[in-house]
């Protein structure tokens, strides 16, 4: 099988294991090898580095009272730790080499199935045929919530899902048996089973751990002496992991230093056969690590048999029903009074054949139905009577039987971030070696305000002319206004007006606050290590 384009040759930026590797000198060689299936089958991973991050939730109690804009009070509950694993960089362009292999397989294996259409995520389905740019979460939700529009005449329950640490839990015999399927093979090439093997045995090392080991030597990259053109690597000791972006720091140490002073740090869960850990006392091995490129595609191959069965019952001649998944969200809408069946079939399939857990804090069923007013109303079913105070919630959006929004969730998390930014800011505004006492405004502007949401080419530095720039082929996305004037867009048919748009109407405003506080801090002398 061959791919027309060599997209799947990113280059990385992060440091970790092994000296930094660039296209313009590297590119031939790791082509060469990646393609070479004899070389990716005794290919010698390295460990993938393991990386905890926090995520803080700010959530209304189910009984909180409402403010004087009559949204309930919220709190800060209990934080998320998602585990997130990082690929070296030559491990990282074949698993995305692979990755590329297995989406194109399962790609043509959906081809001609009735059901191709109901995994959503990780995948380039267009907006309009013949026409540039792909769907994203926005339009998942779009289509969702548009059945619901055209159904409003039925008494409807909505079903949504959310299966339990995914990655974490996939069963290892399933994602192989699925793996050849894709394939259509009965044993899984060498190349591919040295990938396979690779990633069920998920060998990290702690990216704290691993630091501090090389901290007094780490590589970092500089411009050579009165030369801004040409980059030489160098050695140097860091006091602070989060000083490593600052120092430019390209990678903790080389692959040989790796393998002869820090094998100590490798972590993984031995043994690895099933039979020989269930004499141990042990459960099976399972998951994947989340993180690397070929996690998503596998993602959607471990859920084929899932689709289809739930599909099929969803288009059965009874029922009209909608089913779509996005990852380890599904959602299903369907009549009242198959509400039961189709909870039961997303449990048994789950839990019974994909061998997956449900999380039952994020399964949830909301009922909605014309009133005696021809208003279409509902909410979260909640011991059997239904909670208008909750109304649907998914991909990010909230619907309440009528008009469409963004989640308050994503405006908390813009706003922290903002704060944050300007925090940081002023830190380094602080600093001896920073010629005065401004924030980088510039930068700021852009991130958080109407000002960087235009989506554009970037313009860089001219390499030939540093006091120059020259229009490049690489897009600057824009801001998290940017997606919500594109939500705005995609839902204005449903809500009939700009309701996301207003949503973020106070940012400017709330921007200048934070700014005018931040430099009454600045000029107080105030500490912002």
């Amino acid at each position: 099988m061959e791919l027309k384009k060599d997209d799947w040759l990113k280059f990385k930026k992060y440091p970790h294991i092994g000296e930094p590797l660039n296209k313009r000198k590297d590119g031939e060689w790791i082509k060469s090898y990646v393609l070479n299936p004899n070389k990716i089958a005794v290919h010698k991973f390295s460990p993938l580095l393991h990386r905890v991050i926090n995520q803080r939730k700010f959530r209304p109690d189910k009984n909180s009272k409402k403010n004087k804009s009559l949204k309930r009070i919220r709190a800060v509950k209990e934080s998320k730790q998602r585990h997130i694993y990082f690929a070296s960089h030559l491990d990282s362009i074949i698993y995305s080499y692979y990755s590329n292999l297995l989406t194109k397989a399962y790609e043509d294996f959906l081809e001609d199935k009735p059901y191709n259409s109901v995994a959503v995520a990780y995948r380039k389905i267009e907006i309009e045929k013949g026409k540039r740019g792909n769907k994203c979460n926005i339009e998942f939700a779009y289509e969702a919530i548009k059945f619901i529009e055209e159904n409003k005449s039925r008494q409807l329950s909505i079903i949504v899902a959310d299966v339990t640490s995914f990655f974490d839990n996939l069963d290892h015999k399933l994602l192989h048996k699925q793996w050849k399927r894709i394939l259509q093979t009965n044993n899984l090439p060498d190349d591919h089973y040295a990938v396979y093997k690779n990633l069920v045995a998920k060998r990290y090392v702690n990216e704290n751990e691993l630091f501090k080991r090389f901290q007094h030597k780490l590589i970092i990259e500089r411009f050579k002496p009165n030369n801004i053109k040409q980059k030489e690597l160098k050695r140097k000791f860091v006091s602070k992991i989060f000083n490593m972006r600052h120092e430019k720091v390209v990678s903790f140490c080389n692959k040989d230093e790796f393998f002869a002073e820090a094998t100590d740090l490798i972590r993984f869960d031995k043994p690895n056969n099933n039979a020989e850990r269930v004499s141990r006392g042990k459960s099976p091995l399972r998951g994947i690590p989340q993180g690397t490129p070929i996690s998503a595609a596998l993602a959607n191959i471990y859920m084929l048999d899932f689709d289809e069965r739930v599909y099929n019952e969803t288009k059965s001649d009874s029922k009209n029903a909608y089913y779509q998944r996005y990852s380890d969200d599904m959602i299903i809408i369907c009549d009242r009074n198959d509400e039961d069946h189709f909870y039961n079939l997303i449990r048994e399939e789950i839990e019974v054949k994909a061998n997956l857990d449900i999380q039952p804090k994020k399964t949830n069923i909301y009922r909605y139905e014309l009133n005696e007013y021809s208003e279409f109303k509902g909410g979260l079913l909640e011991n059997g009577v239904v909670n208008p105070n909750n109304q649907l919630e998914y991909l990010g959006f909230v619907y309440d039987g009528s008009k469409v929004r963004v989640k308050t969730a994503a405006f908390s998390k813009f706003y922290r971030t903002m704060k944050r930014s300007f925090r940081r800011g002023a830190h380094f505004a602080k600093k001896s070696h920073i010629p005065s006492d401004s924030l980088f405004e510039t930068r700021l502007y852009k991130r958080f305000t109407h000002i960087g949401a235009r989506r554009r080419l970037k313009w860089l530095v001219d390499p030939q002319k540093p006091d120059s720039y020259i229009k490049s082929t690489q897009q600057d996305w824009g801001n998290f206004l940017s997606y919500m004037n594109k939500a705005n867009s995609v839902m204005k048919s449903i809500n009939g007006d700009d309701t996301i748009a207003k949503q973020h109407r106070k940012t400017w405003r709330k921007f200048h606050e934070v700014k005018k506080k931040t430099y009454m801090e600045i000029n107080k002398g105030v500490d912002f290590d």
